[in-house]
């Protein structure tokens, strides 16, 4: 009888073992506690906020002071993700491939259209407003995913075309204002058509960039730290 005690109560007051606990949570060298949401969220909101800066951003620097360097800019802004990688791949924070002139050959034509989708973009945001700037990425969106369908034997869902139509509706409703205040100043023919060309042709460099590096990655299996390296390193020289 004395060898079948329940295992209830000594389960209940123990402490959680340490190998349970880091299935969970991240601990931090200061001591903070992630939580797996909280693991999902943070990238995501990282990178809203990056995107939602370098647009700002470059809408300040190429419209408020008739700045018209723009490979200049694109230069300074490769340049400094280089160096910032080489940076953090010193510390031992990130992992990624050494440079190797064999693969970088290979990886050449992406980098060209990395280049072609970042000068139409910085043109196209120097005539355009950001909202309008905002809902044709969105519709690159769509164009990247029926590329996939045709290229890659994917399937839009309709769950798929209603977020689509969400997601550009939404762009709509919040730029309502600065596309009424487009229409209203569509007589000015030159500032207007040039933005409208640079966007067009952003859009399709910008999906024929990811659908082309979808390819190659799956031929190199190059991971999300080697693609940024050999686009950004690559892309130095071409500007």
């Amino acid at each position: 009888m004395g060898e079948s005690k329940p295992d209830y109560a000594v389960v209940i007051d123990q402490e959680p073992e340490g190998n349970q606990s880091q299935q969970n949570t991240v601990v931090a060298p200061s001591g903070f506690k992630l939580s797996p949401g909280m693991r999902a969220v943070l990238p995501i909101a990282s990178y809203c906020f990056a995107s939602i800066l370098m647009t700002v951003t470059n809408k300040y620097v190429l419209s408020g002071y008739d700045f018209n360097m723009n490979f200049l800019l694109l230069t300074i802004q490769n340049l400094v993700t280089v160096l910032l990688l080489q940076s953090f791949k010193f510390l031992n924070l990130i992992k990624f491939r050494d440079f190797d002139k064999d693969e970088a050959r290979k990886w050449m034509p992406i980098a060209a259209s990395l280049v072609a989708m970042i000068y139409t973009g910085s043109k196209a945001l120097q005539f355009l407003r950001i909202p309008i700037y905002t809902i044709f990425k969105n519709l690159t969106i769509i164009l990247i995913a029926y590329g996939e369908v045709l290229w890659f034997g994917g399937s839009v869902t309709h769950l798929m075309l209603v977020s689509f139509g969400l997601m550009v509706l939404s762009s709509v409703i919040a730029g309502w204002a600065d596309i009424n205040d487009t229409l209203s100043q569509i007589t000015e023919l030159d500032t207007t058509l040039a933005g409208y060309f640079w966007m067009a042709t952003n859009c399709l460099a910008s999906a024929a960039f990811v659908l082309y590096m979808r390819k190659r990655i799956k031929l190199t299996n190059f991971k999300d730290f080697d693609t940024v390296y050999y686009n950004n390193l690559l892309s130095i020289p071409l500007l």
